[in-house]
């Protein structure tokens, strides 16, 4: 018996460490990560559950409370009359009185449905369990009413019973309800004032993708223009997005047809332009009309896209690559200001940031141009303030903030609490408590490093649950006050040159580059000739100002083959390209952690005590950082490959979260799925444990960057191992049924013999048992 087990474990093991097992993960893992097609469109039709919609099981408690469920419509659907909603809910009570009130018909409580703040349906709670009612969207409340253009449905428990009788009301709203809506099909909004609307719709009923397009040969300030672009819709989405960057001659029919498109760059670039209707009309490469005091200005301007009337094209322009720049940094700001046509907007200047900000200590709130600030309503509420610091005053560990605040005394005090955030990064959270209902303040400290040279954001949010109460005469929602006598304290530095050398660290990244508010210390280097690292360069700025959230992008971007003296002396520098591509790492090669072998694009690893040599025609990637060597302050990052596939790998391992999470050290390999990393004092090499001799490798690429799949080719010693583990398989099973036969006699002979004996006993063997199992 013991060996019949032992047989199936074999078996066992075998099977679930077969490579026919490892492929079949593979194939699951690649099939997983192809975005599905929540939505079920009809003819003018769309159906959709809450689930789809990120909707989670809700619960409502009695006596009061509510839910909300929000969606955007693609720009080019209008909501028709007719709009159903099917609600899944359950319901439920508990206390000493709910067996005498259940049996009540009914025994009082309702749900209030409205949808963008007209009523609806009330749904009269009359029976305890499972329901599902069906009710029609009125015509009169099909215009969302949100500044951001979503549509709202919001159900509301009133269950005042629970203020008369022990007992409590649950209402569980299900996730598998659904929204069926008409709609009918016209023209995007075009209004540069709702940016990055209609490129970026949040809660989207339908996924979108955009691709920014520049010239082939673009101007260095073009280019820059295209990064600073990139960077403010990172910073206005605020998450990941399907948002590329490619050059005009990339951009193939399919591709135009089936995305919204930024063009960035002079009219005399594009070929295609006087194709699109602009407000602004381009013939010939030149604009038609353009008044003559906005020569020199930046011409942004949106028209529906003649190659897909429900996508829209959007021009950053100008005469000149200056104008042009001008243009990207003020749709970088989002705020965009409009006039007599929302679809045309002339930019005359946009100021940067000063890198030399006067030193003020000390200020209040209210000398910010902030007046009290009160936060009302159940649930999670936030106020934001701006201020600025400049390079004297962030190194010093004494800054604060002294709070002011009081509230109102309907708060759970169990449950309620704020929180103060620092740059998107908490700094402290605090209770609400019976005390602070009076005027309170609290101090809390600003931790070194989180301050940056130019603006910073200080977030207060409120998170308040009021206490269960029935007396609504006097009822109203809880409340919290900021006042702005609230002040902030940041001393200066006594020694102005005490700034020291980052400390260096690939985990680091983004926040090693956001130093600055204005990302405006950071400048990309990139090959003249190489569009493929102008694609990693976008979507890194899209990355550094989505964590970043600069008010206006300043991002600078230089060619390899010419860069300014004053870009190296003054700026963090992020390298992309080949070593052969780019002189720079030919100067500072002795100082990399892993310098280049320059006529074969790799790291030679010169200084490490252990070197490997990478197989022909093996593709890797290499990311490398440094101090500055014109401005120890300063770090370099340069993202490098031995062949155009190895750059688009080390991008990857910036941008993607299941690489960069094992980014650690100064130095990394990686072959597109696995990273090896190396310290700057590292002795062996971080090569040899990703490359096998033999072996290709093909990485899943930055979006819109390569065409590569996202698979491993198979290796050669595959087959030969599936026939050997196919025959020794077949071998144990063989082997396992023999015994099973002969095991099976011999139980028969057995089963007769106690019978006989036993006549009926209900309790056989325990070796029986177990033979009558494997039979």
């Amino acid at each position: 018996m013991k060996n019949k087990i032992l047989a199936m474990l074999i078996l066992l093991g075998l099977l679930l460490g077969s490579p026919l097992s490892v492929l079949a993960q593979s194939s699951r893992e690649s099939n997983s990560n192809e975005p599905a097609s929540f939505i079920d469109v009809g003819a003018n039709e769309a159906t959709v559950t809450f689930a789809d919609l990120g909707f989670r099981e809700t619960s409502l408690v009695s006596p009061f409370d509510a839910t909300s469920v929000l969606f955007s419509i693609p720009a080019n659907w209008r909501l028709a009359p007719g709009g159903e909603v099917q609600l899944d809910y359950e319901i439920t009570l508990s206390g000493a009185d709910a067996g005498s009130i259940g049996s009540q018909n009914p025994y009082g409580g309702t749900l209030t449905v409205t949808f963008n703040n007209q009523l609806v349906t009330t749904i009269s709670l009359k029976d305890l369990g499972s329901h599902t009612i069906q009710f029609t969207l009125p015509p009169n409340a099909l215009t969302s009413t949100r500044q951001d253009g979503r549509h709202q449905l919001t159900i509301a428990l009133n269950a005042q019973f629970s203020c008369l009788y022990n007992v409590s009301a649950l209402v569980v709203i299900k996730p598998t309800s659904t929204f069926k809506l008409p709609f009918e099909v016209s023209t995007p909004e075009l209004n540069l004032s709702r940016l990055p609307a209609p490129f970026y719709l949040r809660n989207a009923l339908v996924p979108d993708h955009t691709l920014l397009v520049v010239p082939n040969e673009p101007d260095i300030k073009e280019l820059q223009a295209a990064l600073n672009v990139m960077s403010g819709f990172g910073s206005l989405i605020g998450e990941k997005f399907d948002f590329a960057l490619v050059s005009a001659s990339e951009l193939t029919d399919e591709a135009r047809a089936a995305s919204n498109l930024i063009f960035v760059g002079r009219p005399d670039e594009f070929d295609t332009l006087a194709n699109v209707k602009f407000p602004l009309a381009v013939e010939n490469k030149k604009f038609v009309g353009l008044p003559t005091e906005s020569e020199t200005d930046g011409i942004l301007e949106m028209a529906v896209s003649p190659w897909n009337e429900s996508k829209v094209a959007l021009l950053v322009s100008g005469d000149s690559a200056e104008a042009v720049d001008k243009a990207a940094r003020a749709v970088s700001s989002g705020r965009v200001l409009i006039y007599e046509n929302p679809a045309l907007a002339y930019v005359a200047d946009v100021q940067p940031l000063s890198d030399s900000l006067p030193v003020i200590e000390n200020f209040t709130l209210q000398s910010l141009g902030y007046k009290n600030e009160t936060l009302s309503g159940i649930g999670l509420n936030s106020v934001q303030y701006l201020f600025n610091a400049s390079r004297e005053q962030l190194n010093s560990k004494d800054s604060y903030v002294d709070l002011i605040y009081y509230h109102s005394g309907l708060l759970d005090y169990g449950y309620s609490s704020f929180s103060v955030e620092l740059n998107n990064e908490v700094i402290s959270s605090t209770p609400f408590t019976k005390e602070s209902e009076q005027l309170s303040t609290l101090q809390v400290k600003f931790p070194p490093g989180l301050l940056r040279a130019g603006e910073n954001r200080l977030t207060v949010s409120a998170r308040m649950l009021t206490t269960t109460s029935c007396d609504v005469t006097g009822f109203s929602d809880p409340w919290l006050t900021i006042s702005d006598q609230s002040s902030i304290h940041l001393p200066a530095t006594t020694d102005v040159n005490s700034s020291t050398a980052p400390f260096l660290d690939l985990k680091f990244f983004p926040n090693l580059f956001m130093t600055h508010s204005d990302l405006g210390d950071v400048a990309f280097v990139l090959p003249k000739t190489a569009p493929s690292t102008w694609k990693i360069a976008g979507q890194m700025a899209y990355e550094l100002g989505r964590n970043s959230n600069p008010l206006i992008s300043n991002l600078k971007a230089v060619y390899a083959e010419d860069i300014p003296q004053p870009v190296l002396d003054e700026n963090s520098l992020i390298v992309i390209g080949k070593s052969s591509t780019v002189p720079l790492l030919s100067q500072i090669n002795s100082q990399l952690p892993a310098p280049f072998d320059i006529a074969s694009d790799t790291a030679s690893e010169s200084n490490m005590q252990v070197t490997y040599r990478i197989p022909k025609g093996m593709s890797v990637g290499y990311l490398e950082l440094l101090n500055s060597p014109f401005n120890a302050e300063k770090p370099i990052l340069v993202l490098a490959g031995n062949s155009d596939d190895g750059l688009v790998m080390a991008g990857n391992a910036l941008l993607l979260n299941e690489l960069r999470n094992q980014l650690t050290g100064v130095f990394a390999v990686t072959n597109g799925t696995q990273i090896a990393t190396g310290s700057a004092s590292s002795a062996f090499s971080a090569v040899g444990t990703l490359v096998p001799p033999q072996a290709s490798v093909i990485t899943a690429p930055v979006s819109g960057t390569s065409k590569a799949p996202a698979t491993l080719a198979p290796p050669s010693w595959l087959l030969p191992l599936l026939v050997i583990s196919g025959i020794a398989i077949l071998l144990i099973i063989g082997w396992v049924l023999v015994n099973a036969l002969s095991g099976k006699r011999a139980a028969t002979a057995r089963t007769f013999t106690a019978a006989s004996k036993s006549n009926g006993n209900s309790h056989p063997n325990l070796e029986d048992d177990e033979n009558s199992s494997i039979k």
